[in-house]
């Protein structure tokens, strides 16, 4: 298996190639909603960035959720009306599955789709049984986190979301780690998966985002604050944070902490924990922003101390706004941050050494300025989003033409 995906080749892309005088390419998306997450916000990225001369995008939701930002950008919008509801609910539900696939097929069929890309399991096993029953061409599944991590029932669940990576004729994972993940514990044959890192943003986060948040909040530059943007999910470990946090500020009481993000059930724990230490006006709880960027620019370095990751964007945020990061060794985390050079790797679930590596970072500000100038060119040379996109619409091409190839 490849540990990047057709990287040989991103210039036949250009005008005036083979690719580029073949009929445009309808692409039709498929996933839960376009409700604010990582799968959601790749979705929209590829519906905003595809090149219209080339491709017609479509999407299809689960859920309504978002469905009117789709409708801005796509040539066309169908929402099945069934709730995802979660892995526990799909055998019951069963009935309702099978008239959604059937519609699904019958969109596929409308639109004649060329290629049908869907997003994440649930959206997977729908969208990859429509759209072979519909005989759509190219079937492609993606997996953004581990099979561990999403997969938390057995049963019929497992087998259907194996079986959905065996329906595609290719998968595509976010990481490596990912794309291991879906040979080594999903069974899916290596010769049918691929990788393609997540992008960012280069234009919208950079090291020039001006410091206003960071004033609003009263942190002047004897501060130094470390940061963590994520939802309140018991799998991102914010409570590891707060007792670290606890320790550093016994010997910098300088320093500051800020979480942000919605709360999706933990949020409450890590509110009580901050109490109970004492931490107040010390580590601050924030509600989701719709500005990170603002975020990132009022840090002086970032954390993320996940048990479990496919491929953080927010690491990548905030290495594009030049911040040096402190993560946890899991998932595809060691394939975004250079341990030493953009940032420091420590374990999950041991606040003793996230406080260490924050307190090396605290003591030496020319350490966080280089290693934030480094992590800014890591993202530019190897997470833009323009890289991300221009590789979904070479692996689109080529998989089309390969099975036109066939077919003849």
């Amino acid at each position: 298996m490849t540990s990047q995906l057709l990287d040989q080749d991103i210039s036949s892309l250009k005008p005036g190639s083979a690719y580029s005088r073949l009929p445009k390419v309808k692409v039709t998306y498929v996933v839960g909603s376009l409700a604010d997450g990582g799968a959601e916000r790749q979705v929209l990225e590829l519906l905003h960035n595809l090149d219209r001369e080339r491709f017609a995008p479509s999407v299809i939701l689960m859920e309504e959720t978002g469905a009117q930002r789709a409708r801005e950008w796509a040539a066309g919008c169908f929402v099945m009306g069934i709730p995802q509801g979660g892995y526990s609910h799909w055998l019951r539900r069963s009935l309702s599955l099978a008239n959604a696939i059937r519609r699904t097929g019958l969109q596929f069929r409308a639109w004649q789709s060329d290629v049908v890309h869907a997003m994440l399991p649930g959206p997977s096993i729908i969208g990859g049984i429509a759209a072979r029953m519909a005989g759509v061409p190219v079937v492609i599944g993606s997996r953004l986190s581990l099979a561990s991590h999403y997969r938390s029932h057995g049963g019929t669940v497992a087998l259907a979301d194996k079986a959905a990576l065996h329906i595609a004729h290719l998968n595509v994972g976010n990481s490596l780690a990912v794309s291991q993940d879906m040979v080594s514990v999903s069974g899916c044959p290596a010769q049918k998966c691929r990788v393609i890192h997540n992008g960012v943003d280069l234009r919208r986060f950079h090291p020039d985002v001006p410091r206003l948040w960071r004033k609003a909040m009263g942190w002047g530059e004897n501060n130094v604050v470390f940061g963590m943007v994520a939802n309140f999910r018991p799998c991102k470990r914010h409570i590891d944070l707060v007792q670290a946090a606890a320790m550093i500020l016994q010997q910098h009481p300088e320093a500051r902490f800020v979480m942000v993000g919605a709360d999706y059930g933990s949020r409450e724990e890590v509110v009580r924990e901050i109490e109970k230490l004492e931490l107040k006006g010390k580590v601050h709880v924030v509600e989701r922003d719709p500005s990170p960027e603002k975020i990132f620019a009022a840090l002086d370095v970032y954390v993320c101390a996940s048990e479990s990751e496919g491929f953080s964007n927010v690491l990548l945020e905030a290495m594009a706004c030049a911040k040096p990061v402190i993560a946890t060794g899991v998932g595809g985390n060691p394939e975004a941050v250079l341990d030493g050079e953009t940032g420091f790797l420590v374990p999950w679930g041991f606040p003793p050494a996230l406080a260490a590596a924050a307190e090396r970072l605290l003591r030496d500000p020319e350490q966080r300025r280089v290693m934030g100038i480094r992590g800014r060119q890591r993202a530019e040379q190897n997470f833009s989003l323009d890289r991300m996109v221009r590789m979904h619409e070479q692996l689109y091409l080529q998989l089309l033409s390969e099975r036109r190839k066939t077919a003849a």
